[in-house]
């Protein structure tokens, strides 16, 4: 099969021969081939970039920091003033539960239950070891305790130092 010769064909067109059936053909340069581009870029953040992301980092850093004390400061006041209001409780219910057994060893003493006054006012003892009233009282209930059985000497000896 030959091509036709006439202006503007390349000559490799009509030397092509017959192809075999099913067969894939050497492909011919073209005309017009383009040179490729081979010049390769080498990534690199420009240097306004660089500076722009230090001032960003500085940025962030410092109101991480001022969000961390101010955080920090306002929890300390909350801590400080949770601390203060459980003391206060803690007092009031040590006051009211000093108070309930010193009446209730005045009472028993009263009823001449005198074990029973010793044990209420030990009690409160654990609570305000320096009560001057309390102190007075359980010295005088031990004194008591002590003349009928020897057992108390021991308490009577640790409350007269302490007390002194």
């Amino acid at each position: 099969m030959g091509g036709y010769m006439g202006i503007g064909m390349a000559s490799w067109i009509y030397k092509q021969g017959p192809r075999k059936a099913f067969s894939k053909r050497k492909r011919r340069p073209t005309c017009n081939t383009l040179t490729t581009y081979n010049r390769q870029f080498k990534l690199q953040p420009s240097k306004e970039a660089s500076n722009l992301y230090i001032v960003l980092s500085i940025l962030f850093i410092a109101l991480v920091a001022i969000g961390l004390y101010y955080n920090t400061s306002v929890f300390t006041q909350h801590n400080a003033t949770i601390y203060a209001q459980k003391q206060e409780l803690i007092e009031q219910s040590n006051n009211e539960a000093f108070q309930f057994l010193l009446k209730s060893g005045i009472s028993r003493l009263e009823n001449n239950n005198i074990i029973g006054a010793y044990s209420e006012f030990k009690l409160a003892h654990n609570i305000y070891p320096y009560h001057d009233k309390l102190n007075q009282i359980l010295i005088e209930t031990l004194i008591g305790l002590c003349e009928d059985e020897n057992k108390y000497y021991d308490d009577l000896d640790v409350i007269l130092h302490s007390s002194l």
